[in-house]
């Protein structure tokens, strides 16, 4: 009896708890993303003004790739948006020499009925059918002068119709070709923009270098960087024990060995391998690849980060499921933000040298319950044609 009432008392607690959870909408699921997204800035801003290290160097330095960032993000979207004008301008030229042919088709038309019509006109018409002994040939002609009239109209509205056609395809094209010139101006502009803060990251990068040489502090910043990191994800563990998760498919767990890794390139410090002096070891992957060669998540899941990071530059953290977790670190662009879903294979970033970094490489981490996991134990060499 007593065991009987203790298993009810576990379903009944089961129970509560599964309709608390069901009870939850998308809706406050999406508040309580937006909020976690709004608390980690906060929270990665009071790292920002409590390090004791941060300098208006490293200040300028984000700034820097902040911008390098958006402008690379919008030049994109214009040269995108110039391909859909190009094609547009294509199909309406097409469409402009199409229409012409038939307006000229119809012209041709038209002037053979005015002709025929003119010659019919040497004889009066009422004479023409008074002079039809037949009752058979009078009704003949009248059904012809009909059929003449009206394909004579039927011509003259299809010519119409044609030449206000041509006319709008004729504006229509004019204004993506103004659409387009105005496109390459602004597309100039904002390469000119990014060289410009490329240049000033370069400046920004040798002054980080030499106080760091001068100083002597390359040990302590690493060290602090880490922790920074360290605190950040804590954070975002206990955030996100407060939250339901909903992810469907395969777990992560049972992915191990199968994952495919972010990026092609080398692999040039592993898990675990020693971080140039003192303690410090590496707790992910150091993967060298080309500036701007694409980055995609190993699993699905969703971003709980997407921001600058000191040490790591633009940062990209998704969460798995489970307290499964990677991290992409060093990103020249990041395409996605706080909340957006991701699949495996999905494009999120693309190579960088953000963070201080000497050369373009993706810094790649696996985390479990905040604790670092060797990601060669989960992933295989992605191969050079990406998912």
């Amino acid at each position: 009896m007593i065991r009987a009432l203790c298993l009810l008392a576990t379903l009944c607690v089961f129970s509560s708890a599964s309709r608390s959870e069901e009870t939850m909408s998308q809706a406050d699921i999406e508040s309580r993303l937006q909020a976690l997204e709004e608390e980690l800035s906060r929270y990665r801003q009071q790292l920002e003004n409590s390090e004791e290290h941060k300098t208006e160097i490293e200040d300028s330095l984000q700034r820097n790739e902040e911008s390098i960032n958006e402008l690379i993000k919008k030049i994109e979207h214009i040269e995108h948006d110039l391909g859909q004008n190009r094609e547009r301008i294509s199909a309406l030229e097409g469409r402009q020499s199409e229409l012409t042919q038939r307006k000229s088709e119809q012209q041709e038309l038209i002037e053979q009925q005015v002709r025929a019509a003119y010659e019919m006109g040497n004889q009066e018409y009422l004479k023409v059918l008074l002079n039809q002994e037949d009752p058979h040939d009078l009704t003949r002609m009248l059904t012809y002068y009909d059929y003449f009239n009206e394909a004579r109209a039927s011509q003259i509205n299809q010519y119409n119709e044609v030449l206000t056609e041509l006319e709008q395809v004729s504006a229509d094209l004019n204004l993506t070709v103004q659409a387009l010139a105005s496109n390459h101006q602004t597309l100039q502009d904002e390469r000119s923009a990014l060289a410009s803060a490329q240049h000033q990251k370069k400046l920004s990068l040798q002054a980080l270098r030499h106080q760091i040489r001068s100083t002597g502090t390359e040990i302590s910043k690493l060290e602090g960087d880490r922790d920074h990191l360290e605190k950040l994800l804590t954070h975002i563990v206990n955030q996100l024990t407060e939250m339901p998760e909903r992810f469907d498919g395969t777990p992560f767990a049972s992915m191990r060995g199968q994952l495919v890794l972010p990026v092609v390139g080398n692999v040039l410090a592993t898990f675990g391998k020693k971080r140039n002096a003192g303690k410090l070891r590496w707790e992910g992957l150091l993967i060298e690849a080309d500036e701007g060669q694409p980055v995609y998540a190993v699993h699905h899941g969703r971003v709980v980060f997407s921001d600058w990071l000191r040490g790591f530059g633009l940062l990209l953290i998704i969460s798995h499921g489970e307290g499964y977790m990677s991290l992409y670190g060093h990103n020249q662009a990041l395409y996605l933000d706080t909340g957006d879903w991701v699949s495996a294979g999905d494009l999120i970033a693309t190579v960088g040298d953000s963070g201080g970094q000497t050369k373009p490489g993706l810094y790649f981490e696996i985390r479990i319950k905040g604790k670092p996991s060797d990601p060669q134990q989960w992933c295989v060499a992605r191969g050079q044609r990406a998912a």
